[in-house]
């Protein structure tokens, strides 16, 4: 996995399956999930966050370092592994965190219920289909497209180079399959579950919803449709920014979530 700064790598076994999982920080447990591109210039296991929370930042099943066991088809599946991990890893009481996809798994496994989770963080979920507008076609487009669509502002981005850098072979490899996982997870239906909104009702942790309000491939509409969905939930939009607001506009980011964290 790629991170601007890698913390502590280990290796946990979840029923026969090796996952990679990066830690750093202190404080009580944060489990941070990615989105399909991987962390980027965003390292959740040092800074603001990890400052006041121990974090635990897995690869998914498919994904970088973790190879996906026989009957992981669905982001339901990979929430429901991902909550083996989190018992592999003796967490009872921590906040869930995810962008992305990793806001999409995050939200099936809050809404399964659990007591362990002591609060919520989506950055920009996928997950629910708009009403008004549409999430961005990501699988037939050139990875020049999908950064373009990525970011509001390239400029304003700190260490934007890191993306237009000539890759490794060993990073074009992981790209290409990080992009096969992605869309045999999320390709039909199209990067939503029609189910999740029903059940989003069963989240009872404190939640707070980031989004980067110019998003132009999770339309930020989607903030707005979790707000509705989840109870007591709190959503954040980060103006002038895109879908990854954890490196478009980090400042603003940190600033929303450390102080959602203080506050539980």
């Amino acid at each position: 996995m790629t991170l601007a700064t890698v913390g502590h790598k280990s290796t946990v076994d979840v029923s026969g399956t090796p996952v990679e999982v990066f830690s750093g920080g202190d404080g009580p447990p944060l489990i941070y999930l990615h989105g399909g591109g991987g962390f980027g210039t965003f390292d959740p296991t040092s800074g603001p966050i990890a400052q006041r929370r121990t974090v635990y930042a897995p690869s998914h099943p498919g994904f970088f370092g973790t190879p996906r066991p026989s009957w992981v088809y669905s982001i339901t599946d990979v929430a429901h592994f991902t909550l083996s991990l989190a018992e592999e890893l003796g967490l009872n009481e921590y906040v869930l965190a995810g962008h992305s996809i990793g806001g999409w798994i995050a939200a099936e496994i809050a809404a399964m219920g659990g007591n362990s989770i002591q609060g919520l963080v989506l950055i920009n979920a996928a997950g629910v289909k708009p009403e008004k507008s549409e999430i961005a076609e990501v699988f037939m487009v050139s990875g020049a497209t999908r950064l373009e669509l990525g970011f509001h502002d390239p400029a304003q981005v700190p260490n934007y180079d890191f993306f237009t850098r000539e890759r490794s072979p060993d990073e074009t490899a992981a790209e290409h399959s990080n992009m096969e996982m992605l869309s045999r997870l999320s390709w039909k239906p199209y990067l939503h579950n029609p189910s999740l909104p029903h059940y989003l009702s069963k989240v009872n942790a404190p939640t707070l919803i980031v989004w980067g309000g110019n998003d132009a491939i999770i339309p930020a509409e989607c903030g707005e449709l979790y707000r509705q969905a989840i109870p007591g939930s709190t959503l954040t939009v980060i103006d002038n920014c895109g879908h990854s607001p954890q490196m478009e506009k980090p400042d603003e980011f940190n600033a929303a979530v450390t102080a959602f964290l203080d506050g539980l």
